[in-house]
């Protein structure tokens, strides 16, 4: 079994490809670079000893890592640095460690987890090649917990398979890419549930380690779009579920990489977060999806960032990110993807007539909203009571309190 580790990522140019990151000079591999290597690009946002002194702090509660590729991409760009350098501003939050985790205690078997009726969540490999700072996942991303054995996959697959209401599979981080054996072992045991027809592999790769992406990779990923052209219902497919929330995150290298996976037919969904100071505006929401859709990526989430502990200071309101929304309902339905905000209870769809209703607790604001979602439904999958600040109405629905951010 290969390590769940590689410090190290070689980038070959792949049978037949003619891959950007191959040309270049040496061919020179694109490592991790963690934040116990003191690097001094981990210092960026310190302008003092004391602050440097912070970043420690901050850096032993959050661990720090980009990769050698997302490093020279921030060389040229403030907006993709804000998203993986620590800042001083991380030591002091009314942030939760898991503001949306609720499935992960619906099964008994390690990286399994269940929050809807109609998809299940599986976690191959729970770490990343380099850490978002907005990450929602902290508590179990960023402390080493270690991915699913082959047989744990294996009782997953056959817990899945019992479920008859399951119709799709969400492979998710971590990042599944960065051991590419076990998700093929899980892909391919996954195609042999009758159940299962629409598998969503999650991977934000395609920015820190493009070079991955081989004509062998992408042939083996394209294999699992199965048409059934008699009976369509029959038909199965995968699609990658992207994540870029900049502009400047479209270099040469990323660009090509997505195209060896969408020429292959693989459906490529982009979810966004809306993050203040770097994609909170129109101009740039709407240049990222017009890119997006010129590359043959759908804009599909655009996701407010959740209330994850250390990252208030790139949480902006929902309702700016309405007001961005409201916009681009007024452009090509092709740029405009779902606005969504993550309560504890499951994710609410804001539209442009969307009215937001507030309670001031503590010096901060909370949305209240009536979900979707019924309570005893909810309690069975989850298999656990409501979360915190979360009530059961009248009717039998999820009352919900999300802790908006702020603008200033």
């Amino acid at each position: 079994m290969r390590d769940e580790l590689h410090n190290e990522i070689d980038t070959p140019a792949g049978k037949g490809s003619h891959s950007v990151t191959a040309k270049k000079t040496g061919e020179q591999r694109n490592r991790i670079i963690d934040g116990t290597d003191k690097d001094e690009i981990f210092y960026h946002y310190a302008k003092s000893e004391s602050e440097r002194a912070i970043i420690d702090r901050v850096m032993e509660k959050y661990p720090a890592r980009i990769t050698t590729f997302l490093k020279s991409l921030m060389e040229k760009s403030e907006f993709i640095r804000k998203q993986y350098l620590p800042s001083p501003k991380e030591i002091e939050t009314i942030g939760t460690p898991t503001p949306f985790e609720e499935g992960k205690h619906s099964s008994k078997t390690h990286g399994l987890e269940r929050l809807y009726r109609d998809r299940v969540l599986m976690t191959p490999h729970f770490d990343c090649p380099a850490y978002c700072r907005f990450c929602y996942k902290k508590s179990r991303v960023m402390r080493g917990k270690r991915g699913m054995t082959f047989e744990e996959i294996d009782q997953s697959v056959s817990e899945v398979g019992q479920m008859d209401s399951v119709r799709g599979v969400l492979v998710t981080g971590g990042d599944p890419m960065m051991n590419p054996e076990k998700l093929f072992y899980l892909l391919d045991r996954v195609m042999e549930l009758n159940n299962i027809f629409e598998i969503r592999v999650g991977t934000r790769c395609l920015l820190t380690r493009p070079e991955i992406f081989t004509d062998e990779i992408c042939d083996r990923l394209a294999s699992y779009t199965r048409p059934c052209f008699t009976n369509p219902a029959k038909s199965k497919y995968l699609a990658i579920n992207v994540h870029f929330n900049h502009p400047d995150e479209l270099a040469p290298e990323v660009i090509e990489a997505c195209h060896k996976l969408t020429s292959r037919g693989i459906t490529l969904r982009n979810q966004t977060v809306l993050l203040k100071g770097i994609n909170d505006n129109v101009d740039t929401a709407k240049t990222l999806f017009s890119l997006l859709l010129r590359n043959n990526m759908i804009p599909y989430y655009f996701n407010h960032c959740m209330p994850v502990e250390g990252a208030d200071h790139l949480r902006t309101t929902v309702q700016k990110g309405l007001d961005i929304y409201k916009h681009l309902c007024t452009e090509s339905s092709t740029i405009i993807p779902n606005y969504v905000y993550a309560p504890s209870g499951g994710k609410v769809h804001v539209g442009p007539d969307t009215v937001l209703n507030y309670e001031k607790q503590n010096g901060y604001n909370l949305i209240k909203i009536k979900m979707l979602y019924k309570a005893e439904e909810f309690s069975q999958i989850a298999k656990k009571p409501l979360p915190p600040m979360h009530e059961v109405t009248e009717d039998g629905y999820i009352q919900g309190m999300y802790i908006d951010g702020q603008d200033d």
